[in-house]
This record gives C-alpha cells, sequence and structure tokens, in this order.
C-alpha cells in the first residue's frame, strides 16, 4: 500500500488544463499562423488583422471571407519520482515518464470583413479558437501491487510513473482532459487618414472542460479525488488598436485586449465508484494582453514583428496558488486538497514573420514566436503538465493565388518547450499524526513548509506540439477602378492603371520605378538618377549634361577632355595634344630647342639654360673675355671721353653682350687714388655711365644693364708706383 504522505501527490495535469486556457495560440489562420502570429503592424490577413488588432482591418478592401481548419497535436510527456522509502519502510525510488495518448485535434478559424473603398468605415466579424487542449495520460500498468492486493514480483520501479498509479494506490489512474475556448469578436476600424486608423473590437466567449479527475475538488480520505462531468461558461470582452501606414513601407501598430470576463465553471462531480460527489465551481478568466508591433513591405518583400506582454498575475484563476484552506470544522485552517489558483507568473512573447513573393502567385511565408515560461520551478507541481507552455514555435507557410478573388493557405507549425519545467510534488497532508501511529502524516507546515514540498521527490514535464492547417480566402467584392488588378483600398493609385509592385501605381517609362518617384518618368532611366538616363555613363543624366552623347567630366559638365589638359574638346585647339588653357589646349613649342617652352623661354630664339630661363649662361670663360676687353677701355685723362683705340674693345663688349640680352650685367668705374675722393667717384661714376650708355645705344636692353662709379675705393693694384695706379684706371663688365 503507497503510504499516505504521497495521496494527495497527482494534482498536476488537469489543473494544467485549467491554466493553459489562458496561454495564448501563436496564431490564428494559416496566413498569420505562419508569420508566427505577427500582425498588429503587418495585416496580411482578415483573422491576424481580427485577432491582434482590429484597426489593421481598415487595410482591406471589399467583402473577404476567410476560413481555416487545422489539425493540432501536442504531445506532453509527464514524468515524476519518488525517494527510496516512501513507499513504505526499505522501498526503493520509484520513477517513470509517459506520454499523452490524445492525438490531433481540430482547430477551426472563420471571419468576414466588408468595406468600401470610398468609405472611412470597416467592419468584422470573426469566430476564432484562440484556447484548445486535451491530455490523456493512460493509467499505469507496471504497479507495486498485483491485481490479488499482493506485492508484484514483475514490478520494475525503475519505468513506473507514481503519478498514474490508480487511485485506490494513491494516484491519480488516467488522467484525461478536454478543452476548448471559442471567440466571437465584432470589429470596427475607422480610417482617420490613409494613414492612420483606429479599431475597436467587443468580444464574446463559449469555454467548456472536461477534468478527470478533478484537482479543483477536496477528495475523499477513502474514495479519492471525483471526476467531472464537461462543464462550460460564457464571457466577454474588448480589444482596442491603433495602426499607422507611412506609406513609404514602415507601419506600426498597438493594441490592448482586455481580460476576457468568465462566469463560474460549474462541475458536477463523481466519485470512481459512481457515487455523487459534491460539486465544485471556478471561476478562470483569460488574461489581458498587451501588444506592439512593426512592419516593412516593399517590393517582394513582407516583415512583421511583434512583441506581447500577457498579464497572468492580475488575473482571477492565476494570480492565486496553494491550497484551499478549509474554514470549519475539526481541521479549520488546514489544506483540503483542493488546488485553490496556480500563481502564473506574466509572461513575454515575440513574434517574427517574413513573407517572399519573388514566385508569381505562390508567396512563401516564414515565422518564429518565442515565449516566456510563466511557471515558477516551486509551483511546478500545479502545473502539471502545462502542454501549452511552448518556448520555440517555427512556422513555414505558403499560399497559391488561384484567382483574384480565390487563394488557398497552407501552413505547418513546429514547437517545443525549452527543457523541462520541473519542481518537487507536494503534499498538502499537515505535518501532525492524525492517525496516532507516532508519525507526522505529512510535510506540509504553515510556516516552513507551506507548500507541503516532499524532499527528494520530482515532478516534470515538457512537450512538441505540431499542426497542419489549410484555409481558403474568397475576396468577394473588392472595387478596382483603374483595373490594374489591385484593389483600391491597396491602390495608392486608383484613379490610373498600375503594377502591383508598386501598390498600383504606374511605371510609365517601365524602368522599375514609379513614375510618382521618377525625376524623368517617360524616359528609362537609372535608379540611382532617380529614373532619369545617362546615355554616356559618365555619371550626369542626359538633362544636366552638355555632351550626352559621350562620356565627360564633372568639370565639363559631362563634356569630355580627350588629352586631360584641363581644356574641353569642344574648345580645344589640340584637342589629341595636352597644352596649356592660355595655349587654346595647345602644347607650346620650343624654338630653340633647349628644352624651355617658348611661352617660359625668356630667349626664344637663342639656346640657353633652363635654369636661366632658356637665355645663355655668362661662362667663367665669356665672363674673362669680357673682363679683359672691358679693363682695356681707356679715357683721356681726367675725362669720360674714350681715346681713339678704345672703340675696337667697346666693339667686341657689344658683339659678346649681344648674346645675352636677357641676362643683368653691371658696369663699374674705378681710379686710381691721384686726386681727392669726391672727384674720383664723380670721374669713375661718368666712365661707368659711357660705357653703359655706349651699350644701350648699340642695341642692349637698358632694363637690363646698370652703372656704378666706386671711385678709388676698390684697388688692384699698388697705387704708390705708376704701374699700380695704372692697372687701378679700369672698367669692370659682371654678370650679375
Amino acid at each position: 500500500m503507497i503510504h499516505k504522505s504521497i495521496k494527495l501527490f497527482l494534482i498536476l495535469l488537469s489543473s494544467v488544463a485549467m491554466a493553459q486556457t489562458g496561454h495564448l495560440m501563436q496564431g490564428v489562420g494559416a496566413v498569420n499562423m505562419s508569420m508566427g502570429g505577427a500582425a498588429t503592424a503587418q495585416p496580411l490577413d482578415i483573422s491576424g488583422a481580427m485577432q491582434w488588432n482590429p484597426a489593421a482591418l481598415s487595410v482591406f478592401d471589399g467583402s473577404i471571407l476567410k476560413f481555416d481548419i487545422g489539425a493540432f497535436e501536442g504531445v506532453p510527456e509527464l514524468s515524476s519520482s519518488l525517494p527510496a522509502g516512501m513507499l513504505g519502510p526499505g522501498s526503493p525510488s520509484v520513477s517513470g515518464s509517459t506520454k499523452s495518448e490524445l492525438g490531433y485535434n481540430p482547430m477551426p478559424a472563420i471571419g468576414f470583413a466588408w468595406g468600401k473603398a470610398d468609405s472611412k468605415h470597416t467592419f468584422g466579424v470573426s469566430a476564432f479558437g484562440i484556447s484548445g487542449f486535451g491530455v490523456d495520460f493512460p493509467q499505469e500498468n507496471n504497479l507495486p501491487i498485483g491485481a490479488d492486493g499482493n506485492p508484484n514480483p514483475n514490478w520494475n520501479p525503475n519505468d513506473s510513473n507514481p503519478i498514474l498509479f490508480p487511485q485506490n494506490l494513491m494516484g491519480f489512474g488516467n488522467l484525461h482532459s478536454e478543452y476548448m475556448l471559442l471567440q466571437v469578436g465584432f470589429t470596427w476600424a475607422y480610417n482617420f487618414s490613409e494613414k492612420f486608423s483606429i479599431g475597436l473590437q467587443p468580444t464574446f466567449n463559449y469555454a467548456s472542460l472536461i477534468l478527470e479527475p478533478n484537482p479543483l475538488a477536496a477528495p475523499s480520505q477513502t474514495l479519492g479525488y471525483p471526476l467531472s462531468e464537461s462543464a462550460s461558461t460564457t464571457g466577454f470582452g474588448g480589444q482596442v488598436g491603433l495602426f499607422y501606414d507611412s506609406l513609404k513601407g514602415f507601419k506600426i501598430g498597438a493594441s490592448y485586449k482586455t481580460p476576457q470576463y468568465f462566469s463560474k465553471f460549474d462541475f458536477k462531480n463523481n466519485y470512481l465508484d459512481g457515487s455523487a460527489a459534491p460539486n465544485v465551481e471556478f471561476t478562470m478568466n483569460y488574461p489581458a494582453i498587451y501588444s506592439i508591433g512593426l512592419g516593412y513591405s516593399k517590393g517582394i518583400v513582407d516583415i512583421a514583428l511583434d512583441y506581447r506582454y500577457v498579464d497572468y498575475e492580475s488575473t482571477e484563476g492565476f494570480e492565486d496558488y496553494g491550497w484551499e484552506v478549509a474554514e470549519e470544522g475539526p481541521f479549520t485552517g488546514f489544506p483540503t486538497g483542493a488546488v485553490n489558483g496556480f500563481g502564473w507568473q506574466n509572461i513575454s512573447v515575440v513574434s517574427a514573420g517574413l513573407q517572399l513573393k519573388a514566385i508569381k502567385k505562390l508567396p512563401l511565408r516564414f515565422g518564429y514566436t518565442y515565449s516566456s515560461n510563466p511557471i515558477q520551478d516551486e509551483l511546478a507541481f500545479f502545473s502539471t503538465p502545462a502542454t501549452a507552455i511552448i518556448a520555440h514555435a517555427f512556422q513555414f507557410g505558403l499560399s497559391y493565388e488561384v484567382s483574384d478573388s480565390f487563394r488557398i493557405d497552407a501552413v505547418y507549425h513546429y514547437g517545443m518547450s525549452d527543457g523541462k519545467t520541473s519542481g518537487n510534488l507536494l503534499n498538502p497532508t499537515p505535518a501532525i499524526d492524525f492517525n496516532g501511529d507516532g508519525f507526522p502524516d505529512g510535510p506540509w507546515d504553515a510556516d516552513s513548509n507551506p507548500l507541503g514540498k516532499i524532499p527528494g521527490s520530482e515532478v516534470a514535464y515538457e512537450m512538441t506540439t505540431q499542426m497542419f492547417m489549410l484555409g481558403l480566402n474568397f475576396n468577394l467584392k473588392g472595387k478596382d477602378t483603374d483595373g490594374d488588378g489591385v484593389k483600391d483600398k491597396d491602390d495608392l493609385c486608383p484613379e490610373v492603371a498600375g503594377l502591383e509592385q508598386f501598390n498600383g501605381c504606374p511605371d510609365t517609362d517601365g524602368d522599375g520605378i514609379q513614375d510618382s518617384e521618377d525625376k524623368c518618368p517617360n524616359e528609362a532611366g537609372l535608379a540611382k538618377f532617380n529614373g532619369c538616363p545617362d546615355s554616356d555613363g559618365d555619371g550626369f543624366i542626359d538633362a544636366e549634361d552638355m555632351c550626352p552623347n559621350e562620356a565627360g567630366l564633372e568639370q565639363f559638365n559631362g563634356c569630355p577632355d580627350s588629352d586631360g589638359d584641363g581644356v574641353m574638346d569642344s574648345k580645344d585647339a589640340c584637342p589629341n595634344e595636352a597644352g596649356p588653357v592660355e595655349n587654346k589646349g595647345c602644347p607650346v613649342q620650343d624654338t630653340d630647342g633647349d628644352g624651355v617652352p617658348d611661352d617660359q623661354d625668356k630667349c626664344p630664339n637663342v639656346v640657353g639654360s633652363v635654369s636661366n630661363y632658356g637665355c645663355p649662361v655668362v661662362t667663367e670663360e665669356v665672363q674673362k673675355q669680357i673682363t679683359d676687353l672691358a679693363r682695356a677701355i681707356y679715357f683721356k685723362t681726367g675725362q669720360d671721353s674714350f681715346t681713339d683705340e678704345t672703340q675696337i674693345r667697346l666693339e667686341g663688349i657689344d658683339r659678346i653682350l649681344a648674346e645675352y640680352t636677357n641676362s643683368e650685367f653691371v658696369v663699374e668705374g674705378h681710379t686710381d687714388s691721384t686726386g681727392s675722393d669726391k672727384i674720383n667717384s664723380e670721374l669713375s661714376q661718368k666712365r661707368a655711365d659711357a660705357v653703359m650708355n655706349y651699350l644701350i645705344e648699340n642695341g642692349f636692353p637698358a632694363e637690363n644693364i646698370t652703372a656704378i662709379g666706386y671711385g678709388s675705393s676698390k684697388p688692384i693694384g699698388d697705387n704708390s708706383t705708376s704701374k699700380g695706379r695704372q692697372v687701378n684706371r679700369r672698367v669692370e663688365i659682371y654678370a650679375k
């Protein structure tokens, strides 16, 4: 006989069924489910819009009927274990796991929306199965006690799930539950403008639940937990939403779904022997949901991202947890063994979806959903096995557009929990000796162990889900004024025939840029030039290119400069030869061939040196010739007039300097020390001037020659001798 301390271990699965009524599905319908449930700011179908954001229904035009039916399977696995000695002195530890065998359940969704293109109002009505599940864990057959009441010699304690022992062995036996929540909504959306809309939606709900056994009822000490007949209830709530479409691809939406307030479930109970058990009532509302979403649509891509916050902690049926406490009788203040509530935490849900319309009439969709776990480890016992707690869900879907008015949708979903949810088994039996055998009857203690945790025990669960869903979408009306195949509600240019990829707006020149964004709508062009052509490919649109048929440069407004000399060809006298601007783009000649162009050559007809601007440089040899001739220039005594024999020397100097007319020279006059300094200075200046004037009169440029008289200040001989004074009386000519 199993020890009394595990009598109430097994308040798990059906309590989970109750808790799961508040765990939202990832999406509604094949299209919305395939986008991971994201639709708050990306309404791809009417079902997703009416479920997550009633304001988004405003994007639809005409009359649309949407019907979906899915086959949903959840495969939870429940395990439990007891430490050694819990089944009696010397008993081994016990552990085992079991999978549910309920199979596939139907998941229907139907929606209808209608509106006119010229109206700001859109209406809808929907009926969605937003929560539905069931479990069927068979009773454990590998039992420690045989049918004859004697120990079972073939019992394997390592493959025996104590939570599913028969109730007469203090287990729960076959755990069976079925739950369904149907929600009917009436939606109204209003367009304040083509970008912004609001939506309201009152909702009405019907739910039914079967629990076998029923953990909401206090168990009989002899007959255990009762089984419940199917119970049903109704409820109401509402939703409000906002939707903004920038009309440039980006969208944003937000919605708030109020708690769904239900009347009480009224369970009619019977014990396993068929006798009547006390009925029990329980209120469990559906939690409030806050949603915000982003959407982006451009070309063949639609992206959706939603974040949801689910408020379980303020929802009746979820906010409380633990055991119901007796309020009268000998056990006042002690737990009755009935579940008081489930103590779920608030959760966050992230949904993301991508639609690709690369294949004509066959859009493909990929979705992912993440949900945090509302169950705390210490409260895992109250929510076992939490079959709807799916952390990661993956979806793939597609549609086939049979015609403008008929579409077939499909999706495959696979979900899994994020590892096991596990905690201790709990026993509400008080830690006192009721039967007088000298041992406490259970671990529960109001101060040290208020939940009745059994040390060394464990209950755990995890699950996977999969679903196949098929949908039919009928667009019954929908006005298309311009006949371009895009309904007026979605047509940004409803009066002008256009293309689907541009939301009904035209692309007259067929360059892939719609006319409203094309600066040259009647000429095929490039996207980087806002639709304008660049015939010569030089980066300048033809309208701004002075040479539209010849590739050119920016500084010449698109005209070429073939020789790269900075003069565009149309103004270049020599377009194939580089030349300076000053010479109209032609190269400058070098007449004397000295390597200095004529425009820089100060001596263009005389071979010269680059360092001297093309003019010849006065060499030491030439300078010596000039010096020798200059020192042989003689003047009449005390005068600045030349002697007769000097003429030939002056002519020789003139011939030499004629080769260096672009060089600068200085003529120096010198005297001996005879006479006063004043007279010598004046005489030397006059003689230097006389030589300079001669050279100027014979053609040497006046601007390139100067004369200086030094008097006797720079002697080259001894003034105390007649020979020295003779050499001091001289003329010097130097190149500067």
